[in-house]
This record gives structure tokens, C-alpha cells and sequence, in this order.
């Protein structure tokens, strides 16, 4: 895979690859968009409810529910209109836990887990049998990721292992996931499609092009993109450009039309009105600030 939607953030650092995070929706941050990362992920849902898309498929999720993916997988994650979400994660390479090392931990769980040989649930609702464990886990890597006392690295890292080992009876076998070739085709196709996005986002970009990267008809793609992404294919491409623009205009201090012009857009009213649309604030506003 190339670069598309893939995460920019390093999570934690090169010793330490581990980082956690609290996720909260509301009526001003409704969605986490579609992106994937290197990194594994762990989440609780701590109250409320969401809608998670996982290598295209839907998983709605609810309080207690667990939520753990393996690296380099497609997700996103959407509020029910009338419930907040909130969550914690835990984002982790598996380096942390020693997955180039030459021994059975690596060979016999970790290498099969990343190529997603191994598998298991992407979602352990709250009624599983292992979720209970899992939680009272999850908590207590909070609290030590937390308080940082001396060892505490050695404790996340032998509660992980603890994880997997709680799971290995759960592991999914090809009868249990009969899909899954299917998703992982789709969901490469898509992965082709937003990195294609990413790397031409200054260009025109016509439907046409971007259905010919999945072999599909104009109509077809259309309706896979936004059932899959969520919006359409247009849709997704201005707020790509409009969060490049924010980041020359933000962090570059990027004049406003050069802005415009490396972004994509060649009708400045138009990115000013779409940027003002979903920043709340003008182009020159931002550079002021």
C-alpha cells in the first residue's frame, strides 16, 4: 500500500510504540473518518453506541462492547444521530511486543496476527464469554499507562500477551469468516482508489479514472464509494484538499491562492465557500490567526 488513508501520526515512538487515546462523538464531530494505520488497535466503548465500518463491513458497537484490529486495516467509525460515543484505544505496534524477534511468540502469534492468518472477532460485545476479562485488562492498562511508574512498560507489555491468550479459543476459523476473501478484495480495491486520491489530489480527478483502478462501471463505483466511504466520491475529494489547505494555510502560512492553486481548487469563490463551509471561517481568517 502506498500512503492514501493512511494514518500520518506516529503513535508513541520508536521505543515506545504505544499510545492511547479517548474518542468522543457528538453533534460537532459525528464521524472518524475512513484510514487505517501500521499499528493494531484496541478500544473499549465506554457509554454509548457508533456504527464502526471495518474492511467494509458493519459492526455496530454499544457500551462494553471491544473493538481490536490488526494492522493495516480499512475502519472508520460513525454516531447514531440521536447517541454520543465515547471510547478509549489503545494503538500499538506490534514491535512492542517483539514481533521481529526469531521465537514462538513471534512465529506462532504475532507474524499470523499481523498477516491476519490468525483471527479473531474484530468486535467481542459485551455478552462474550472473554469480554468481562478483557475489560477489567483494558482498565488496568489505562491506570498504568497513566500513572507511568517505574516498570510499567513491562506490565502493558505482558498484558497484551495476556490478550491474546484470553482470545486463542476464539480464533476465527475460514467456516466462521467465509466473507472475508471477499471483503479483503473490496477493501484493496478501495485502498487503491483513496491511494490514487492522495497522491493526485492537486490534478482534475474524474469518476471515470477512478473506477478504471477497480475495473468497475462509472455507476457502479459511484455506489460503492459512498456506501463504503460514506460520501461521494466528490465529497471526499474536497475535504481532502480542504484539510491540505488547512495544514499550508495553518502551519506553511501558504498564501490564500497558491493555497487554492496546490490544492486543487481553481475557482477560488468555490474553495471559499466550501472552506468556510466546513471550518466555520475564511481562508484569510485562519492566516490571521
Amino acid at each position: 500500500m502506498i500512503s492514501s488513508q493512511r494514518e500520518p501520526t506516529r503513535h508513541g515512538d520508536r521505543f515506545f510504540p504505544l499510545a492511547r487515546y479517548t474518542l468522543s462523538f457528538s453533534k460537532d464531530f459525528p464521524l472518524l473518518p475512513l484510514h487505517w494505520h501500521e499499528e493494531a488497535e484496541l478500544t473499549l466503548i465506554q457509554s454509548g453506541s457508533c456504527v464502526y465500518h471495518i474492511d467494509l463491513c458493519e459492526y455496530p458497537v454499544r457500551e462494553g462492547d471491544i473493538v481490536l484490529l490488526p494492522p493495516a486495516v480499512l475502519h472508520s467509525a460513525g454516531s447514531f444521530p440521536k447517541y454520543r460515543m465515547q471510547s478509549e484505544s489503545f494503538v500499538f505496534h506490534l514491535n512492542f511486543l517483539g514481533i521481529q524477534s526469531a521465537d514462538i511468540c513471534s512465529m506462532k502469534y504475532l507474524l499470523p496476527f499481523s498477516s491476519r492468518d490468525l483471527r479473531f472477532p474484530y468486535v467481542i460485545p459485551s455478552d462474550h464469554a472473554a469480554n468481562p476479562k478483557l475489560r477489567e485488562i483494558i482498565c488496568r492498562m489505562s491506570d498504568l499507562y497513566l500513572q507511568q511508574q517505574d516498570g510499567y512498560e513491562l506490565l502493558l507489555k505482558s498484558l497484551f500477551f495476556e490478550i491474546f491468550s484470553l482470545l486463542l479459543p476464539y480464533r476465527l476459523t475460514d467456516a466462521k469468516d467465509a466473507d472475508g476473501s471477499f471483503s479483503k478484495s473490496q477493501s484493496d480495491k478501495l485502498k487503491s482508489v483513496l491511494d490514487y486520491i492522495e497522491m493526485h489530489y492537486p490534478e482534475p480527478l474524474s469518476v471515470r479514472d477512478l473506477a478504471a483502478i477497480c475495473c468497475f462501471s462509472e455507476y457502479h463505483f459511484m455506489r460503492f464509494f459512498k456506501l463504503h466511504v460514506g460520501m461521494t466520491c466528490t465529497e471526499y475529494i474536497n475535504t481532502l484538499r480542504l484539510e491540505k489547505a488547512w495544514q499550508m494555510l495553518n502551519k506553511d502560512r501558504t498564501p490564500v491562492l497558491e493555497t487554492a492553486l496546490s490544492c486543487g481548487f481553481h475557482n477560488l469563490s468555490y474553495f471559499y465557500r466550501l472552506f468556510r463551509k466546513k471550518y466555520h471561517m475564511t481562508p484569510k481568517e485562519v492566516l490571521r490567526q
